[in-house]
């Protein structure tokens, strides 16, 4: 083994990587709820700040001003170059649990697949890491920079409680990361951010049984919806694809036998790299709106961007970006694809805040993520996690 790990460090890594480990990680971290909103990520902190004191690491909990917990690992000496692997312990909510199939919390394998919130999204890929750590402590490797963990709260609502706050603590300045969310170990180079737009019709309230006499919102807003694509810019981007909007959550009225006099719909516009400024992107919103009252002069809307989140984009030819792709190529036999992420994800806080070259890698699709029964398959998570291993050795030395 030793004489392996001198000729080939990143392969006995990858070979070192045992799958119990990696199950057993990632159904101790599916156990521990964290429900985001709903509850805290301190139990699977705990979890995962036990498996890396058990690794060597030197461990920090870091918390938000409302006590949100994320764990900062270091494994080295902090000798350069380091590298940063960023994970998120949050999970959207479990739902209706008569919805699934197996008990949500269990990490249940069926078929060659771990079910179980968080199952893709993403604790699989934190075991998936943490497996790989521990394969290079078994394998005897010593690295030869530095290797840190964040593993952080509240990014399934934007990381405000998370990355955000290791950015303001000035934490973030590695000469890399990952961030492993499922894109099935493909290189993601670059991800859409999005706009939140509240549009608010405005109307007369009259009785309900004589409507003409009033100005329905609701009325207003069914025509502003059935043409929202309207809004949609001609652009593409060529990882990321077009922008795109959604028609998220309506209120209006307040009751049956009164003509509604405000209808409120929050709207979730896509935005992709090179769409930079929120005046550009309301815009066609406030035009469709003149339109509107054009055809309809009793029309009254209006629109404002509630949350902006910038979009993100790496260097496909970064030293971090040709360590994954030669590690994915090693281990599968396939070079990866270059893709864009379609979600919102933290690698816009190292990329975009933290200018730190960042590649978004990790096992399972996004497809599966948030749904009842989420799943990844077991082998995949072995997979990311032989991959994982071969980039930390061959970006980082030995």
């Amino acid at each position: 083994m030793v004489e392996e790990a001198f000729t080939d460090p990143a392969g006995t890594a990858a070979r070192a990587v045992d799958p119990d480990d990696v199950l057993r990680y990632a159904r101790a971290l599916i156990s521990a709820a964290s429900e985001n909103p709903g509850g805290t990520e301190d139990d699977a902190a705990e979890v995962s700040g036990t498996i890396l004191a058990e690794l060597g690491a030197t461990c920090t909990t870091i918390r938000s001003e409302t006590g949100r917990p994320s764990i900062v690992a270091t494994l080295g000496d902090g000798a350069r170059p380091t590298l940063a692997w960023n994970g998120h312990l949050d999970t959207v909510p479990i739902g209706d649990p008569s919805s699934w199939d197996v008990q949500p919390l269990e990490g249940v394998v069926r078929d060659g697949r771990l079910i179980g919130r968080g199952a893709v999204d993403m604790k699989g890929a934190v075991a998936g890491a943490l497996a790989a750590a521990s394969a290079i402590r078994r394998a005897g490797i010593a690295l030869g920079g530095t290797l840190q963990f964040h593993l952080v709260a509240d990014e399934e609502h934007l990381g405000s409680h998370g990355t955000k706050v290791l950015f303001e603590k000035g934490m973030l300045d590695q000469d890399a990361c990952i961030v492993g969310e499922a894109t099935d170990l493909q290189l993601g180079l670059a991800e859409r951010g999005g706009a939140w737009v509240t549009a608010t019709a405005r109307g007369t309230a009259a009785h309900g049984s004589q409507p003409h006499l009033g100005v329905n919102a609701i009325t207003s807003m069914a025509r502003f919806v059935l043409r929202l694509s309207d809004v949609l810019p001609d652009r593409e981007h060529p990882l990321t694809g077009r922008p795109s909007v959604n028609a998220a959550l309506i209120s209006g009225g307040n009751a049956p036998n009164v003509v509604p006099d405000r209808c409120e719909l929050d709207i979730d516009r896509r935005i992709v790299p090179g769409e930079t400024s929120p005046e550009e992107v309301l815009a066609p919103f406030e035009r469709l709106g003149e339109n509107l009252r054009r055809e309809h002069p009793e029309t009254d809307l209006s629109f404002r961007i509630r949350e902006w989140t910038d979009a993100a984009e790496g260097d496909p030819m970064s030293p971090i970006a040709v360590a994954c792709r030669r590690a994915v190529e090693e281990e599968t036999g396939e070079v990866p694809r270059d893709v864009g992420f379609t979600g919102i994800t933290d690698a816009r806080f190292y990329l975009n805040e933290a200018r730190i070259p960042t590649v978004i890698l990790g096992p399972g699709s996004l497809a599966v993520a948030h749904t009842a029964n989420e799943w990844v398959e077991v082998d995949a998570l072995v997979a990311a996690a032989r991959v994982y291993a071969r980039i930390f050795v061959g970006f980082l030395g030995a």
